[in-house]
């Protein structure tokens, strides 16, 4: 437990005049553990609830877009490239059981001020709106050990980069390679087994593919900016995806190990072959893709590769995309990781330029090139080398080049800066 409470059991040693000695967790000696046991509102092994602990995950960055040479023409009628906004902002909890079961929950905070937009000459202060990121219950199966079923609103798992948590990606944005599929969370179904030993994962989600209320929509529709986006979150109106994913890690050392993965995905939406998608249609943009990974890790030394083929692209001209990402990411010293990401696509009109958070918003590009290549160079300052996720300070520029209709289309730098903490 937390802390021993006095009880009937301390009461009736006293009354024995047997010794008394109150067992307390030892101190933290790490500030980041200090920090997430505060966090822990209540814990005590012997009740139905065993442990209630708050959560949050902040991030506030900035970013200035800087398209080469003629290029510049690229930038919106009135705009700047300069951008700035809270990325994230939520606080959540987590509540365990004895039985098993977790609920876990992050509500994004409304009313903060995000990124500008430009239409017509005008800028645009978008704000965020109030309303689950994520809200899940999730229960192991005793009859297996490492079996979960979970349910609720949750991110889908696909390419080796959404895999992983927005709190642990290197980069300060994902690549093109996973934004292009535009995952966010949303409602639905997982079954997730996990060896005993944590060395192979196989699971399955089927989610919804919109929100009826259109919550996520770059309109930012009024109802969020009155704080309203709780309304309605939930819809089935255009049908559901699936994925199938697994994970094999080998080679498990004390100085790292190796990893192999695959994920397939299959939209189920009657959107594709011709027919409009519903107005509210959250799904991936194509009928079927599949995503390989390899990861490897080694003293300082981490490296990922990710290739990824899509099919029927539905949002342009309904063709195939290939993609691959290569991010080998180097610790100089305990405090400072150095990283560098390669992202290349190809794909007549399916390749999603638009899938940069802010090359979409302050230039005129269109959303959907032929081919694009971009470089990422970033460094990432931790606050604890033990816990590299808690707090830090992101530095990344990042450059990209499409074509389209077979000639060059964009090509320029972005530079961005973030801080990002996770509790």
């Amino acid at each position: 437990m937390k802390t021993c409470t006095l009880s009937l059991i301390l009461a009736g040693a006293a009354c024995a005049g047997e010794p008394v000695t109150l067992a307390t967790r030892p101190a933290p000696t790490d500030w980041v553990e200090a920090v997430k046991q505060a966090l822990v509102i209540y814990e005590n092994e012997d009740t139905f609830i065993t442990k209630v602990a708050l959560t949050t995950r902040q991030q506030w960055q900035m970013a200035s877009v800087q398209p080469n040479g003629s290029n510049g023409l690229h930038i919106k009628k009135g705009g700047t490239p300069y951008n700035d906004e809270f990325r994230r902002n939520w606080i959540g909890a987590n509540v365990y059981t004895r039985t098993g079961t977790q609920f876990h929950t992050y509500v994004r905070i409304g009313g903060l001020p995000v990124r500008d937009t430009y239409s017509n000459g005008r800028t645009k202060k978008n704000y965020s709106y109030t309303g689950f990121y994520d809200i899940w219950l999730k229960q192991q199966i005793s009859a297996v050990k490492g079996l979960t079923v979970r349910a609720g609103k949750f991110a889908p798992s696909f390419t080796s980069d959404f895999r992983m948590s927005n709190a642990s990606i290197p980069c300060v944005e994902r690549s093109y390679i996973a934004n292009q599929f535009a995952l966010d969370t949303n409602w639905g179904v997982e079954v997730n087994y996990t060896s005993p030993d944590k060395r192979n994962i196989l699971y399955m989600q089927l989610m919804a593919n919109d929100r009826a209320s259109n919550s996520c929509n770059h309109n930012h529709r009024d109802d969020y900016g009155r704080g309203e986006g709780f309304k309605g979150e939930f819809g089935w109106e255009d049908e559901c995806f699936v994925i199938f994913g697994g994970t094999h890690k080998f080679d498990v050392t004390e100085s790292g190990y190796q990893a192999v993965s695959a994920e397939y995905m299959h939209d189920f939406s009657s959107a594709y072959h011709g027919k409009k998608p519903g107005a509210n249609n959250c799904g991936f943009d194509f009928k079927d893709a599949l995503s390989i990974g390899y990861e490897i890790k080694h003293n300082k030394w981490s490296f990922l590769a990710n290739a990824v083929a899509a099919f029927e692209q539905q949002d342009g001209c309904g063709t195939n995309n290939v993609g691959i990402q290569l991010q080998p990411v180097y610790a100089i010293h305990p405090h400072v990781d150095l990283v560098f990401r390669y992202t290349g696509m190809t794909g007549d009109g399916a390749c999603k330029l638009g899938a940069d958070r802010y090359i979409c918003t302050q230039s005129t590009a269109a959303s959907w090139v032929d081919s694009l290549h971009a470089f990422y160079f970033g460094a990432n300052v931790y606050a604890s080398a033990r816990h590299k996720d808690a707090a830090k300070i992101m530095f990344g520029a990042e450059y990209t080049t499409a074509r389209k209709d077979g000639h060059d289309h964009y090509n320029g730098w972005e530079f961005t800066t973030a801080v990002r903490c996770n509790f």
